[in-house]
């Protein structure tokens, strides 16, 4: 079976801690099945699922080769979810999407077309993602208070992203291993 990859920005340490309380008050109220490790939170910018070495080799020699945007700051937050309000099938960290990072999701989508890797037919709504697989509880979103954690956004700077490669039986499971530098 060949490995699965994606292509992703990594959490930064100050935002990692932030979510990470996220994820602690979040769990007070809701319990999911699936709780992303804080050392594997992350923006994806292409999934691309199994893939041979032979062809990811080609892939990365090719995305080796090109001029990447400038560095860039993104804002993260307030949180979000797919799904509905009050049990939302995912919790995550809104990220403003804007177009350094969609000039990036270009490049990476433009390069894997020509590897057979197809671009997604869906808008990108880049977030990271802190909880999946709903079980039980209801969301602190769908509550009403003043001021919330869940409100808060931070910012992080962009110099890097990764080519990671999925490890499901560990934790956590994401090894980043390539780096592209902006």
């Amino acid at each position: 079976m060949s490995a699965h990859y994606f292509f992703g920005i990594k959490a930064s340490s100050h935002i990692q801690k932030y979510l990470k309380e996220w994820q602690r008050i979040l769990s007070k109220s809701m319990d999911y099945k699936v709780w992303t490790d804080p050392e594997d939170l992350h923006i994806t910018i292409k999934f691309l699922g199994g893939c041979s070495d032979e062809i990811m080799k080609a892939y990365l020699n090719e995305l080796k080769k090109q001029d990447w945007p400038e560095s860039f700051t993104l804002k993260v937050g307030p949180a979000g979810y797919f799904g509905q309000l009050v049990k939302p099938r995912v919790f995550l960290a809104e990220v403003e999407n804007i177009t350094p990072l969609l000039m990036l999701k270009d490049q990476v989508d433009r390069t894997g077309e020509k590897f057979g890797f197809k671009k997604e037919n869906r808008k990108f709504h880049p977030h990271i993602t802190l909880a999946k697989k709903n079980a039980e509880g209801d969301s602190p979103l769908s509550k009403e208070a003043n001021s919330s954690v869940f409100d808060e956004v931070y910012s992080m700077r962009v110099d890097h992203f990764y080519l990671f490669r999925i490890h499901p039986d560990q934790n956590p499971k994401y090894e980043a291993v390539e780096k592209f530098d902006l």
